[in-house]
């Protein structure tokens, strides 16, 4: 019997990312397990205000790149023989991973321990992690 039907994989296409997708990869593989890939948007509008037209080619060229990030990780899990499956939401990263969670009745949510930004989180756990951690509807496995 497979403890997990369906992995929630935060993937901003990062190297603790990377990390992360071989793992959730390797779980779902050995469980049967769906994959469900997820890049989350997090627009920073309030700061900036550009014209309407270059905010939309901003956000046009977010969402192509997002999709490409998501592309690889799709790529690398179907060549494995992994059901797989991804999305693109926007909005805070820790609430995005929730509920995206939550909808997608994911059991577990594998992410890296670092992201884009470069923070290692060595002996501090980042605040978007720890809530992440604290509000998710299923386990959290963290990846060095």
């Amino acid at each position: 019997m497979a403890v997990f039907e369906h992995i929630l994989v935060p993937y901003d296409g990062s190297a603790a990312a990377r990390r992360a997708a071989e793992k959730a990869i390797e779980l779902a593989a050995d469980q049967g397990a769906h994959l469900t890939g997820l890049k989350v948007i997090d627009f920073l509008g309030e700061l900036i205000t550009p014209s309407d037209s270059l905010w939309a080619t901003i956000e046009e060229d977010v969402k192509r790149k997002a999709s490409a990030i998501l592309k690889e990780f799709e790529d690398v899990a179907r060549e494995r023989g992994v059901s797989v499956s991804s999305r693109i939401t926007e909005g805070p990263t820790e609430t995005e991973v929730v509920t995206t969670a939550k909808n997608c009745r994911a059991d577990l949510i594998v992410m890296g321990a670092s992201g884009t930004s470069g923070v290692d989180l060595g002996h501090r756990l980042g605040k978007n992690i720890r809530r992440i951690v604290m509000e998710a509807p299923c386990p959290v496995m963290l990846v060095h």
